[in-house]
């Protein structure tokens, strides 16, 4: 009896299927920045921290009662004003536009760091006379 009751227990373990193994396990984004402004020159809305990575989920860019532009940026200094480049090119939108880009992951990856080790922010520029709405998700690690 205990033959047979050890050998029902190996076949029952033997079917149970393996745990999927290997690859990067999604990062959730649990961050938000929200705005509702008018025109803006280049303007920090993330601060970097050294040793965390930031990573963009997705955005929402909502314009008012007038046409409106909207740019995501990074670079370091004041306002990313050092080694700016470009995480969302300008994205223009009509009178009342709305533009929603969101995940529940985050897919935008910003650098860290610049070459100097200097943590890396992010940036917004946005033009009309508003108001326009820009709503960051994002998470920081």
């Amino acid at each position: 009896m205990k033959k047979l009751l050890l050998a029902l227990t190996l076949i029952l373990l033997a079917s149970v299927p393996a745990a999927a193994q290997g690859g990067a396990q999604p990062v959730i984004c649990n961050k938000m920045f929200a705005v509702s402004q008018g025109a803006t020159a280049i303007t920090k809305i993330i601060s970097g921290v050294s040793g965390q990575s930031i990573s963009i989920c997705g955005f929402v860019y909502n314009s008012g009662a007038a046409t409106s532009t909207a740019t995501l940026s990074y670079g370091t200094g004041t306002n990313c004003g050092t080694g700016t480049a470009t995480i969302i090119p300008t994205i223009s939108l009509p009178i009342n536009g709305l533009l929603a880009d969101r995940g529940d992951y985050a897919s935008i990856p910003v650098p860290s760091v610049n070459a100097s080790g200097v943590p890396i922010d992010v940036c917004l520029t946005s033009t009309g006379t508003g108001p326009t709405v820009v709503i960051i998700h994002y998470t920081q690690f």
